[in-house]
């Protein structure tokens, strides 16, 4: 007996589902490709995204847990932040070092071109602190390159003792090309 003409309908329509499906799947495939490789052009182009301190470590401390690392930066950073650590300070007088090896690096903004001159131990800073103190400081520039001979340098947190946003402390940093984790805090009369 011959297969009737419903026979091969039914025939060709599964088969045009699946092309449907598999049109559906290549389009979801393809889309989802093209934002990861716009995030990593993002990513890549010498720009970093500079976050307030408090959003920094609470998303360092969740992607840590999604990967479930044996050993938590989010706590080595809180760590550099809280406790007494050994470290350099860079005034308008001169420089002060307390402790043997500094593994952080306190300067204010007119304070930071003098790090180029300093004799200091730079390979031990993990952590650098620059603080804005003033309106006309926000119309300073940050050169992170200034940091190139600081080999174990990782963090520069940015400090505001006056009234700032995200968007001016962003402007005001340049060569931010991601080798650093850049954050800040803007103290609005509380100590911490």
């Amino acid at each position: 007996e011959r297969p009737s003409i419903c026979h091969y309908f039914n025939l060709a329509w599964s088969k045009s589902k699946n092309v449907i499906l598999l049109l559906v799947f290549l389009l979801i495939l393809f889309s989802s490709i093209n934002v990861s490789a716009q995030e990593l052009r993002e990513s890549s182009s010498g720009i970093s995204k500079i976050s307030e301190r408090k959003t920094f470590l609470t998303d360092m401390r969740a992607m840590e847990q999604s990967a479930r690392a044996s050993y938590s930066n989010a706590q080595h950073i809180e760590s550099l932040l809280t406790k007494v650590q050994a470290s350099v300070y860079i005034t308008p007088n001169g420089t002060k070092t307390y402790g043997e090896k500094p593994v952080c690096l306190f300067a204010t903004i007119q304070t930071l071109n003098n790090l180029k001159d300093l004799a200091i131990l730079k390979n031990n800073i993990e952590l650098a602190t620059i603080t804005i103190e003033s309106q006309n400081d926000l119309g300073a520039v940050i050169n992170l390159n200034l940091f190139a001979e600081f080999k174990n340098l990782k963090y520069i947190q940015i400090v505001s003792s006056i009234p700032t946003s995200e968007e001016a402390i962003s402007k005001m940093i340049i060569n931010n090309d991601g080798k650093y984790s850049v954050f800040f805090k803007i103290q609005n009369g509380d100590s911490q």
